[in-house]
């Protein structure tokens, strides 16, 4: 019987961020650490080893509108792929975790080697402005509930948007964190949990959120 005729059961998933991190240099940091204030420059990318990182912009009154959230295994600073350009937007730790820090000089090395790289950064890029621009379409023509309701359907991601049955939301949020993604108060954030819960359109408590009623939150969201 010839061998190796079949692949392993089991594959190792690939890291699509491989090379990034050998290229990379290890840095930790603590939670509410300031990692890029506006107006810096743009001069590395940054792989998310460990630990949860929002992207925000503040108003003069200094109210705060989170953008995005980056998760572990994501990448941001993909401005750095432009030269001479500064950050528009600060990116603070939420909690302790480690990053890879790619200078400009050692991405266009490897760029060079590996160009397919340059797609998955810009593919990644791409979805972050296509959530964002969605994100602040619905701060314009939505009520409080419906983009709570958007928001919460944005974080359990597209797969199980769709689902129909008690759907946790990944990792936990605060509903102080939950208000600047949506450019309302935490009190605000606050009643309309209260209210969902009342209609038994999700439940939660200080660990997590669940999501119970999917097709009332796709019909509030617009999804």
């Amino acid at each position: 019987m010839r061998t190796g005729s079949f692949p392993p059961l089991f594959q190792k998933k690939r890291d699509p961020w491989a090379a990034l991190k050998k290229t990379g240099q290890s840095r930790s940091f603590n939670r509410k650490d300031m990692l890029a204030r506006v107006g810096d420059s743009a001069d590395e990318l940054y792989l998310l080893e460990k630990g949860r990182v929002r992207l925000f912009s503040s108003s003069p009154q200094g109210r705060n509108l989170t953008l995005s959230i980056v998760e572990a295994g994501d990448i941001f600073g993909e401005q750095v792929l432009f030269p001479g350009q500064n950050w528009v937007s600060d990116a603070q730790a939420l909690s302790d975790g480690v990053l890879y820090a790619i200078p400009r000089q050692n991405l266009e090395l490897l760029l060079e080697q590996e160009p397919n790289l340059v797609l998955q950064i810009m593919e990644n890029l791409g979805q972050r402005l296509q959530a964002v621009e969605r994100r602040l379409g619905d701060l314009v023509f939505k009520s409080v509930p419906e983009r709570l309701a958007a928001l919460l359907l944005d974080l359990i991601g597209p797969k199980a948007r769709q689902s129909d049955g008690p759907t946790p939301v990944p990792n936990r949020y605060t509903h102080l964190q939950l208000a600047e993604m949506i450019n309302t108060h935490r009190e605000t954030v606050t009643k309309v949990f209260n209210r969902f819960r009342d209609d038994e359109v999700l439940d939660f408590d200080r660990q997590k959120i669940i999501l119970l009623d999917m097709e009332r939150l796709r019909e509030m969201a617009l999804r």
